[in-house]
């Protein structure tokens, strides 16, 4: 299991972000060894599945036309 600060690192992005995509579905959290859901109120720390480095490729932003 990863955490958010791992996930954000491998995909270039924020931890900020990779919170949004978890709390938008985008992709799976663990907490407390408990799937992860949003306004549950459960408090503890977010993992990730290291299967999602893999099967997830989040949407690029277009680049800039120089």
């Amino acid at each position: 299991m990863l955490r958010v600060r791992d996930v954000a690192t491998h995909f270039r992005v924020h931890p900020a972000t990779v919170y949004r995509w978890i709390h938008q579905g985008f992709l799976p959290a663990y907490r407390n060894g408990q799937p992860f859901k949003a306004g549950d109120g459960a408090t503890g720390v977010l993992r990730i599945p290291e299967s999602v480095l893999k099967s997830t490729a989040p949407a690029q932003a277009p680049k800039e036309a120089a």
